[in-house]
């Protein structure tokens, strides 16, 4: 096992090391910093964008904006999960309303999020609105998924009720939302920072990316895009060491 978690580490560092070496040709060749920066000139622009005095509360409400959407969308998912798992008419009211959350184009939620709500509060919605179906799924998922013989043992062996929740519903419940936390983490950042970019709140990733755009700043543009991945990988990270801490993976 060691063996090939070092092989696909090994791989993962390949493909980056080729990305890189694809980006330095390519601005070498097509020699346009509106079109392609070249890395120097996005690691000075990387530099300067950590310097400046309002990068920390730009990042600090973009990441409150996309926790709170975030948090949210997960409280509603975890209790209509379970509404749905015990009540057939919630299961079948919640269809409509998930075949509508998945079809409808990103761009029309973050429209419609701009006309209803305050520019603070549209990229919030928006986060919520892209990972609720996710979330939701997930949870009924995991309940749906537990094994009826083991329910029908415990009731047989008059197994306290509270206990079935505790240590049959709920490690299922948190072992399908391991599997899709990490990238429903990632959805829901990049979905707060494309409102942000439309909605323009004061401090937001997503107007500053936008502000590099209009002045034509396509090394600030990227820089932006490496702190984004860098934020996404740390998100990777602390969801790996509660997984550990909570002893998720022993429930597997």
């Amino acid at each position: 096992m060691k063996r090939f978690i070092l092989k696909d580490r090994k791989l993962s560092i390949i493909s980056k090391v080729m990305m890189i070496i694809i980006w330095i040709m390519l601005s070498r060749v097509i020699d346009n910093e509106v079109i392609l920066p070249t890395i120097k000139s996005t690691m000075i622009s990387l530099i300067h964008i950590i310097k400046e005095p309002s990068f920390l509360k730009i990042v600090e409400y973009s990441l409150l904006r996309s926790l709170i959407g975030f948090l949210i969308s997960l409280s509603l998912a975890v209790l209509m999960g379970i509404l749905s798992s015990l009540s057939k008419v919630v299961y079948n009211l919640m269809l409509p309303i998930l075949n509508f959350l998945s079809s409808v184009p990103t761009m029309a939620i973050i429209i419609l999020a701009l006309i209803w709500l305050d520019n603070e509060f549209a990229p919030m919605f928006v986060g919520f609105i892209m990972v609720f179906p996710m979330l939701y799924e997930t949870v009924l998922k995991g309940i749906l998924n537990v094994d009826k013989n083991i329910i029908d043992m415990a009731e047989i062996y008059k197994v306290d009720k509270i206990a079935i929740i505790k240590d049959i519903y709920l490690p299922s419940i948190f072992l399908n939302l391991g599997l899709v936390f990490t990238s429903a983490l990632g959805i829901n950042l990049k979905m707060v920072i494309a409102g942000e970019a439309l909605s323009q709140p004061k401090y937001a990733i997503g107007s500053s990316l936008q502000l590099q755009k209009i002045y034509l700043n396509t090394s600030g543009v990227f820089a932006w895009i490496i702190i984004i991945l860098l934020i996404a990988k740390i998100f990777e990270y602390m969801m790996k060491g509660i997984k550990y801490l909570l002893g998720i993976n022993r429930w597997k």
